[in-house]
């Protein structure tokens, strides 16, 4: 069996849309980037010029359109290598005499599960619910809603956008949890500095990339509030789907490999206080001789070997149990606060108006 048999077409599992799009079309990560802005120009642009009809001109749809579609969508294409590289940074510490056991047909079944697509695709359909309904509310109104084609075209692309997006947060999900049988296999060396061990490095970048795709997406919630009026259920929707699965997706892939430090750690610290106290008790059991005898020299190399023993205990209490430094609990707090400070400053404005000039 080889090293490592899984692939990215394994972590693409069943997606109808990966099939789609990455296999049957054959798109790249900017394949797919482009894909978004080219639609986003013609719904948002040459269609309303065709329909002699003012275009797309809101901050939010602009956003939209040249950033979050197809940031969503080149992460979509690119998430399964970033996947495939944490799988083969764990496969590196896998301990030798259990190689056999490794559930590399795990790990490909666990991701052909249709419910990590599902559950994607159900969070466009309800992204793309919302808007729809909006549209026909409004219809005529406007450039998203001039016709039913646009109506089509429009929530279309957006549920594309969205499932990818809902996609892209399953897929995490479903990789950090099986990362938990494949660490079962390892065995992490212990360190001081977390930054020299690569397998810690690999799941750091694994975290902070859906934090960043995520903070990239949050722009376009932070701002709708400031330049249009929000429609508030749906509104509520992304913003309770934001910062619940934001901290979840990052925090999950670092709990497991926490899990498993903790547990070397500790396997560690009880094999050397077994040491320590099979040298105790020699040093009892030399002590309890003829008093007579010079006893000085097996007396220093017990104590010198108690006093090896309890160094290295201290050593191994201060190595670390989390695969980062405590600065990236801050990081985290201000990428997920990031895209609402405008919206907490303005807020923050009002409330300090009102209290200075109360009505």
């Amino acid at each position: 069996m080889s090293v490592n048999p899984i692939t990215t077409k394994h972590i693409q599992g069943t997606d109808p849309l990966a099939k789609l799009f990455l296999e049957k079309l054959n798109l790249k990560s900017y394949g797919m980037a482009l894909f978004f802005i080219f639609t986003g120009f013609l719904y948002g642009y040459l269609v309303p010029l065709f329909l002699k009809i003012p275009p797309a001109n809101d901050l939010i749809t602009i956003i939209n359109i040249i950033l979050v579609f197809p940031v969503a969508g080149y992460f979509y294409a690119y998430q399964p290598n970033s996947i495939l590289r944490i799988y083969q940074s764990v496969t590196r510490y896998f301990k030798e005499e259990k190689l056999g056991a490794v559930p590399f047909e795990k790990i490909q079944n666990w991701h052909a599960k249709p419910i990590w697509w599902v559950i994607g695709i159900l969070i466009g359909l309800v992204s793309a619910g919302f808007g729809v309904i909006n549209a026909i509310n409004a219809l005529g109104t406007s450039w998203e809603n001039a016709n039913w084609g646009q109506i089509v075209l429009v929530f279309g692309v957006r549920f594309l956008a969205m499932s990818m997006i809902g996609i892209i947060v399953t897929r995490h999900i479903a990789t950090s949890m099986m990362l938990n049988d494949l660490i079962q296999y390892t065995e992490f060396p212990l360190t001081l500095d977390t930054d020299k061990i690569e397998v810690f490095n690999a799941v750091k970048r694994f975290s902070l990339e859906i934090i960043g795709i995520a903070a990239i997406i949050g722009l376009n919630l932070g701002l709708q509030p400031l330049v249009i009026e929000v429609p508030i259920p749906e509104y509520i929707f992304y913003v309770v789907m934001y910062f619940v699965l934001v901290p979840i997706t990052f925090f999950l892939p670092l709990w497991q490999v926490h899990h498993r430090m903790v547990t070397i750690k500790g396997n560690m610290l009880d094999k050397l206080h077994k040491d320590y106290q099979e040298e105790a008790e020699k040093l009892y059991a030399t002590l309890a001789q003829d008093l007579n005898k010079d006893l000085s020299s097996t007396y220093l190399k017990q104590t010198e070997s108690m006093l090896s023993i309890k160094q290295a205990v201290d050593l191994i209490n201060k190595s670390p149990d989390w695969p980062f430094e405590g600065t990236i609990f801050y990081r985290l707090i201000i990428t997920i606060l990031s895209p609402f400070f405008l919206v907490i400053f303005e807020i923050f404005i009002n409330i300090v108006s009102n209290l200075v000039y109360p009505n």
